[in-house]
């Protein structure tokens, strides 16, 4: 998903897979039933979804997506079962918010979409007004035309229309509100004295017997483990940088090629502007057609100020091609004449007049113009071709040779060739994980698998992007240790685990001490030399703030505290660090007080639950409603959720 999310920052993706996140949320993608025979992908209800539709589809997108980003990130994306996934998946949605539009009348007015549109950020120009030939620029990018293009945002504004009606109101108890809220406010005070390994000093050297004992007990934990001495050669498509290159004379010569096909596409110069109303729109031909014929562009600029209050940067259009304006407007102005206006032309977005000014005939691009384009194509795929192929020939190297120092000799990536002793965990023997196979995926697994002087063959390491080999130079099996050979780290970690019990034993004699005598606090810390931190004040939960967000939770020791109910009662003994304990003795309980701002916060948020409550329930009612087959032999077996 790390994926889609940067993919989604991309308009196209926010627009075609805007409501995919919603069939996540609300319609559970993931809830499928698989089964059923060839010829269809996916049925919900009585309606089908074929194997050509969702090819077209997924033929569609693609292109679409390609159009708009042609990243290493969409190709992967597009290339993913996550694709298929989405694709499918804003299909069936696409289906099922049909049928809820017509069970319930929803219904996206066009002005209301026109609305959206016209504010989109994405389609303003520098005066902060929409920009229609950004607008159309973006449509022609992505291989839209304005049609497609509504009924894509009707959708999606459909589905949050039944999302919003669905979670619109949400009872809340206010007194049930208030209650849960003071309960989460309320406060205890108490004092607290901490028992650490400072407190108890030095234990007393472990004895030949308890070290006997504590060896044959942990055996196993002092075992050598099986090691591994490993060479191995890793390398990427930067270490053959310079076969991949494109020289100039490769480029000139594929101009020369394809010069005949290379040809900038004949353009118009035009002035334009838009009405809601087709009587506005012919209002403005009447007045144009009243003034001088001769200077119609002067007219027109006139008039766009008068009726528009647009000056002449706000109407005029530039290089326009046949493709960069859709079927009800562009067969009409490119018919038109050099100073001629159209008649008021409808789209979907109101009624247009144009003026053409100038005819920009069709020419060739020159090499400078289509240099970075060429290269571009000709590096698309080399890279990928010329990688395949150096694959193989250096894992045929390998497997003739057995010997990475010689290929990596032969193919001149000899500074690459290193060796290391790791043991199954991956770590050296001083413990560490080596810095340099942290981004070889699978590394240790891989190097384990091998037998002693057996190399492996080429393994992709998608977090580095770079392919590896290995060699087991040396096989060290696991074996017993003897005590004598770990004698120093079996003293060494029984005298820890004897002070760690020394700890809590005091821990626990001093808590036996103060139920006795709960009013001498201060003589038992004096007596075994305790900090007192006095009437120290504790909350119910702490919070952590992660990404924005306050996330709560409750430490053990804060949990114990109130636990207790009376003032005086002693807690138990809480772990509250490596070898360190916390006893807490209650000193008093203040209730929560809500303040306004609490209270409205509390009631947003039980607001939010609710909704949340009636989409989960919603979900399950849709699901059952309207049943989803997905066809397995096409789409494959997911996991269920």
């Amino acid at each position: 998903m790390q994926l889609f999310r940067k993919l989604a920052n991309n308009i196209l993706f926010k627009i075609f897979l805007a409501f995919i996140a919603l069939s996540f949320v609300l319609f559970g993608i993931s809830g499928f039933i698989l089964n059923g025979p060839n010829g269809w992908v996916a049925k919900i209800g009585n309606k089908t979804i074929s194997i050509s539709d969702f090819n077209q589809e997924l033929q569609k997108t693609r292109e679409m997506i390609l159009s708009g980003n042609n990243s290493e990130e969409a190709a992967k994306y597009l290339d993913s079962d996550q694709f298929k996934s989405d694709i499918l998946g804003r299909m069936v949605n696409a289906i099922i918010i049909e049928k809820l539009r017509e069970d319930y009348g929803v219904q996206a007015s066009e002005k209301l979409i026109l609305e959206a549109i016209a504010k989109d950020k994405n389609f303003k120009g520098a005066d902060g007004k929409f920009d229609r030939k950004a607008f159309q620029n973006f449509l022609a990018k992505n291989g839209l035309d304005e049609a497609k293009y509504l009924n894509l945002i009707q959708t999606d504004v459909a589905a949050t229309m039944l999302i919003q009606s669905l979670a619109l109101v949400a009872p809340i108890n206010e007194k049930e509100v208030i209650a849960q809220e003071e309960f989460k406010q309320e406060k205890r005070f108490a004092d607290v004295i901490k028992i650490s390994n400072k407190d108890v000093g030095k234990v007393a050297a472990p004895t030949d017997a308890e070290l006997n004992q504590f060896f044959e007990s942990n055996k196993k934990s002092y075992a050598a483990p099986e090691l591994r001495k490993v060479s191995y050669l890793r390398f990427s498509a930067r270490d053959f940088a310079k076969d991949l290159e494109i020289k100039d004379e490769e480029l000139a010569a594929e101009y020369e090629k394809n010069k005949d096909k290379m040809q900038k596409p004949e353009s118009r110069n035009l002035y334009h502007v838009l009405f809601d109303k087709e009587e506005d729109a012919k209002n403005f031909i009447t007045k144009l057609d009243a003034a001088d014929k001769s200077k119609a562009d002067v007219a027109f600029l006139k008039l766009a100020k008068e009726l528009q209050n647009k000056d002449a940067k706000a109407v005029t259009l530039k290089n326009v091609t046949q493709k960069d304006l859709i079927a009800e407007l562009s067969n009409p102005v490119f018919k038109l004449a050099v100073g001629q206006h159209s008649e008021a032309l409808k789209s979907p977005l109101g009624f247009h007049v144009f003026l053409l000014n100038e005819i920009k005939k069709s020419e060739p691009i020159t090499f400078a113009e289509a240099k970075e384009q060429i290269k571009s194509e000709l590096a698309k795929n080399r890279e990928e071709k010329f990688m395949q192929t150096k694959i193989s020939e250096i894992d045929d190297a390998i497997l003739a040779t057995n010997s990475l120092s010689e290929v990596a000799k032969k193919f001149n990536i000899s500074a690459n060739l290193d060796s290391v002793e790791i043991s199954a965990d991956g770590k050296r023997t001083d413990g560490e994980v080596p810095f340099a196979l942290k981004n070889l995926d699978n590394f240790v697994q891989n190097s384990f698998a091998l037998k002693k002087g057996e190399s492996s063959k080429l393994f992709f390491a998608k977090t580095s992007k770079e392919y590896y080999a290995v060699k087991a130079e040396e096989v060290t099996l696991a074996h017993d240790r003897t005590l004598e050979e770990v004698k120093s780290q079996v003293v060494s970690d029984l005298t820890k685990v004897n002070q760690a019990k020394a700890v809590e034993n005091l821990a626990k004699s001093v808590i036996e001490e103060l139920r006795a005598n709960p009013q001498k606090l201060s003589d038992i810390a004096k007596k075994h030399k305790l900090a007192v931190e006095k009437n120290k004040q504790f909350s119910r939960f702490a919070y952590i703030n992660y990404q924005g967000h306050q996330i709560p939770y409750v430490d053990k020791f804060s949990s114990a505290l109130f636990d207790l109910n009376k003032e005086g009662e002693i807690s138990t003994a809480v772990q509250v660090g490596n070898d360190e304990f916390a006893v807490g003795i209650l000193r008093s309980v203040q209730k929560g007080v809500v303040s306004e701002k609490d209270l409205q916060n509390a009631k947003a948020q039980a607001a939010e639950g609710f909704r949340t409550d009636v989409l989960q329930a919603y979900n399950s009612f849709v699901m059952k409603k309207y049943p989803v087959k997905v066809n397995d032999k096409v789409m494959g077996k997911k996991e269920q959720k």
